[in-house]
């Protein structure tokens, strides 16, 4: 019975350390770059909820632009920070 408890806090644990690496990384890439929009170039950062619910293939993410309110892929720009 213990070797079960163990193996299940095991699992746990790494299912906790990976989501919470993945909304970190979210974080970090919402907070420190714009998106593009394919359709009319405007560059927009989206909400925290917005880029969690939203289809992603890397740092592409399926958005609604705020200009054309069309639904593109959307290309993550890093900022670049002034000094």
């Amino acid at each position: 019975m213990k070797e079960k408890v163990w193996r299940i806090a095991v699992v746990l644990g790494i299912c906790v350390i990976f989501f919470i690496s993945c909304f970190c990384a979210l974080k970090f890439e919402v907070n420190n770059g714009t998106y593009k929009c394919k359709n009319c170039s405007y560059e927009t950062v989206p909400t925290y909820s917005e880029a969690l619910c939203a289809m992603h293939i890397g740092s592409t993410r399926y958005l609604k632009c705020s200009k054309c309110n069309k639904r593109t892929w959307h290309k993550w720009y890093k900022k670049i920070l002034d000094k």
